[in-house]
């Protein structure tokens, strides 16, 4: 056979890795629907574009008692050891919530969300891929392209300045606003104050890099990549630079595997800019404890999430890299760097159910129906000090506050307002502290009972050992060993019981609460997060009878049968 003939047979027979590797035939055509959502799901969220195109976007949910709260979330890179990049992103504190509660989504968002979400939790959501070159065409443009599509129109967008990128949303918005204002969340009891595209901030890009709540806190506060699942490495999720592949441009959205919100392109193809400026990471002393802060000058943005360009290293959610808005050439653009769009809100919208809720959760005051926070005017002083009788089961605060509207004298009514702030402040940063202490608390209950199930592998493992061992000296040890994990397993489980019975007084509501949490962490498919929600169901059976019949009411031996394999189960209670 001709050699010519063959190199076409070896063309025509080439694998579809080849795309994966930046070799796609030039001027491919596609369908317009890969250029902004290639592989729909159930869970997408949809804002109609021009030209009959979508921009989809994934909710990422925050754990919030309130609109007050927030969730405290650790960024940067954990395994770096180069010394020269510690004050780029060593690891320090953030926190991040939403803007947006359950209610104030569109009702074909809420049937899209999980139900188990709607309370507790408020939103943000963010771009599912990066602005195709399509997106941009069909806003910035004015024309639609023609159908079918090349196949750089599913491309990145990218080599634009930060004015450019604002300049998009800004068109967008507006176009949004004229032909589809119902598309955007706004906020309940008010259709003025609606949702508005921007760059996300850096914490909420890196949470939802790193998975947000679909992935256990455990691993998303100590590793620097999200779970892998089934795959076998970051090539997987991202286009990067390898020794053995090398780019030359960004591959069409969507090329690469999800990360665990079901967010594409994440890691590699194009940077994406950020709406947040660069800060470094430096120590400060707190309460005798070095821990990582950011410096108080604030430069260029930041881009976040490394391009085609870029090696394994530089991939990561919480690498940082600093882009000047300007340079002496004029306004900067980058050929490997573009965005992502998230979608926000005010934070103080004039919406009467919010400002009754934010003056509630900032006052301790449940607001007067005029809408006004409920105050002390000196005319409402009575003419002299009256009694005051004390709840002891009250909270402080609000005990308080009983004292001041019986005070006579307008400078003593002052002072104990002053105090009551005072006191109501530690009350409420004590009560974030309880809920952090519940969540954890949870979470280690839940590795007790790994750690039961965990000493009657082992001793299953040395009943399968002694099997085959026939000097009655080594025998005898392993019978005695097997006998200490024996008590091991029933010491443990005592104090597994002490701790239920402490979670016992905890309110039912919290304890639920919670629980929603952890069942949106430990939501995979993998053997940790299948045992975590076994353990998890385990944990609620056994709190159950422990408030209806006590401690007492709950032998060891019903716990072992919850959390212990039937087969190692026998072989434990088998033996002496």
């Amino acid at each position: 056979m001709p050699i010519f003939a063959v190199f076409l047979l070896f063309l025509l027979f080439q694998p579809a890795s080849a795309d994966a590797q930046g070799l796609r035939r030039a001027n491919q055509t596609l369908s317009p629907d890969k250029a902004w959502n290639p592989l729909p799901e159930s869970e997408d969220l949809v804002l109609p574009m021009p030209c009959g195109g979508e921009m989809v976007f994934r909710a990422v949910a925050v754990p919030a008692k309130g609109i007050l709260y927030d969730k405290k979330v650790i960024m940067g890179v954990r395994t770096d050891n180069a010394p020269d990049r510690e004050i780029y992103e060593h690891v320090y504190e953030a926190h991040i919530s939403g803007p947006f509660a359950w209610r104030d989504l569109p009702e074909q968002w809420r049937q899209r969300l999980k139900a188990e979400q709607k309370d507790g939790f408020m939103y943000y959501f963010l771009g599912k891929y990066e602005v195709s070159l399509w997106q941009w065409k069909a806003v910035m443009d004015g024309v639609c392209p023609n159908v079918p599509i090349e196949e750089d129109l599913a491309r990145p967008a990218a080599s634009l300045t930060w004015l450019q990128m604002q300049e998009f949303m800004h068109r967008y918005m507006e176009w949004l606003l004229e032909n589809n204002k119902a598309a955007l969340p706004c906020y309940a009891d008010n259709d003025k104050d609606i949702a508005f595209l921007r760059l996300p901030t850096e914490e909420e890009w890196e949470f939802a890099a790193r998975g947000g709540l679909n992935v256990p806190e455990e691993h998303r506060n100590q590793e620097d990549f999200h779970p892998l699942g089934d795959k076998t490495g970051k090539a997987d999720f991202g286009v990067f630079r390898t020794a053995e592949k090398k780019y030359d441009k960004p591959l069409p959205i969507g090329s690469r595997n999800p990360n665990p919100l079901q967010i594409y392109d994440i890691a590699g193809n194009i940077k994406e800019l950020v709406q947040s400026a660069f800060q470094f990471s430096i120590p400060e002393l707190r309460e005798g404890v070095a821990l990582r802060r950011l410096h108080g000058s604030s430069g260029g943005l930041v881009m976040k999430g490394g391009g085609y360009g870029s090696d394994e290293s530089e991939i990561l959610p919480g690498k940082r890299e600093e882009m000047a808005l300007f340079n002496e050439g004029g306004p900067v653009k980058m050929r490997d760097l573009g965005f992502r769009l998230a979608l926000s809100g005010i934070n103080t919208p004039a919406s009467a159910s919010r400002i009754r809720e934010l003056e509630k959760e900032s006052t301790g005051f449940v607001p007067e129906k005029t809408g006004g926070v409920a105050g002390h005017k000196a005319a409402d002083a009575p003419a002299a000090d009256s009694a005051v009788k004390i709840n002891p089961s009250g909270g402080l605060a609000a005990e308080l506050e009983k004292i001041i509207r019986a005070a006579g004298s307008p400078v003593v009514k002052n002072n104990l307002e002053q105090y009551r702030r005072m006191v109501l402040d530690y009350e409420k940063a004590l009560e974030r502290e309880h809920e952090d202490a519940l969540q954890n608390r949870l979470r280690a209950v839940l590795y007790q009972i790994e750690g039961l199930r965990s000493i009657a592998v082992r001793f299953a493992f040395l009943d399968r050992v002694i099997q085959d061992v026939n000097d009655p000296q080594y025998k005898r040890k392993y019978l005695d060993t097997m006998a200490e994990y024996k008590l091991l397993l029933a010491n443990n489980t005592n104090n597994y019981k002490d701790e239920l019975a402490a979670l016992a007084k905890v309110a039912r509501a919290d304890i639920e609460r919670h629980c929603v949490y952890l069942r949106s962490e430990y939501k995979g498919s993998d053997l940790h997060s299948q045992h975590m929600l076994e353990n998890l169901d385990n944990l609620l059976k056994h709190l159950e009878r422990v408030r209806s019949k006590g401690t007492g009411g709950l032998a060891k031996e019903s716990i072992w049968r919850d959390v212990i394999y039937e087969g190692t189960l026998k072989l434990i209670m088998g033996r002496k």
